[in-house]
């Protein structure tokens, strides 16, 4: 059982996708207040969170106006916020020759801007509370090992590590940390839709991956939830890989 989180209000964007599903769920379970967020409908937003207390705003995390409103509805209805999980991002599959400028503009404008808009928006929130904070962005393992046509995530998401870098040695004095979980293959989301259709993938993953397995979204949401715990009160600026190795046969070792 995850401790640690009972009672803080925490926003979670990409909250309809696997992973940010994942982490919904958990933290809920926990006892946290969570504003979920995502760009789908709300009726099909209520229709995979289920009936676990907290709340939904539809948000585009590519527009800031959307994103200060949605900060504004938790401040106005928690009357803070103590942690963000920015699991929001998109994945684009393109030969790096094939790339195109609106595929490019896009991947980076979720993954990357989105992160740093959010991040931003409910940092500027936190200082003026006067409250500690925590953030973790979501990564991934592929943000430091290049991967075949997937040039603009693997960008994005190299990115968004610094990002949580720069961003906890500024918001770090004021009590505001900020970590950045990494995840491996993940069975969810189009990876498990590419491996229903191709489990020969599946399989060569499987052998490749010291713990001879892939993940799952639990696996990930507790990671999170750990670092949004008081476990992790003096981690900042840190990558968490949750990868189950697979780095390691990448690296050669």
């Amino acid at each position: 059982m995850v401790s640690g989180v009972d009672g803080r209000v925490v926003l979670v964007t990409g909250a309809c996708g696997d992973l940010g599903l994942a982490v919904t769920k958990l933290l809920q379970s926990a006892g946290a207040f969570v504003l979920a967020s995502d760009v789908v409908a709300t009726g099909e937003a209520s229709h995979l969170l289920g009936s676990a207390p907290g709340e939904y705003v539809q948000c585009d995390v590519r527009r800031r106006s959307e994103v200060e409103a949605l900060v504004g509805r938790a401040v106005a209805t928690y009357g803070r916020i103590d942690a963000l999980v920015a699991a929001a991002g998109i994945v684009r599959w393109t030969p790096a020759l094939e790339v195109t400028e609106a595929v490019w503009d896009e991947v980076i404008a979720v993954n990357l801007t989105g992160g740093f808009t959010t991040a931003q928006v409910v940092a500027q929130a936190m200082r003026r509370q006067g409250t500690p904070g925590s953030m973790v962005l979501i990564g991934s393992w592929i943000g430091d090992t290049p991967s075949r046509s997937l040039l603009p995530y693997c960008v994005s998401k190299a990115g968004l590590k610094m990002l949580s870098r720069c961003l906890a040695l500024e918001l770090g004095p004021i009590g505001i940390r900020v970590n950045v979980v990494a995840p491996g293959v993940i069975d969810a989301g189009v990876s498990a839709k590419v491996f229903e259709t191709a489990p020969d993938r599946r399989a060569a993953l499987e052998q490749v991956i010291p713990m001879g397995r892939l993940g799952v979204p639990r696996q990930v949401a507790d990671c999170v939830a750990f670092l949004l715990s008081e476990a992790a009160e003096y981690v900042t600026g840190a990558t968490l890989v949750v990868d189950g190795g697979i780095r390691l046969a990448h690296d050669g070792g």
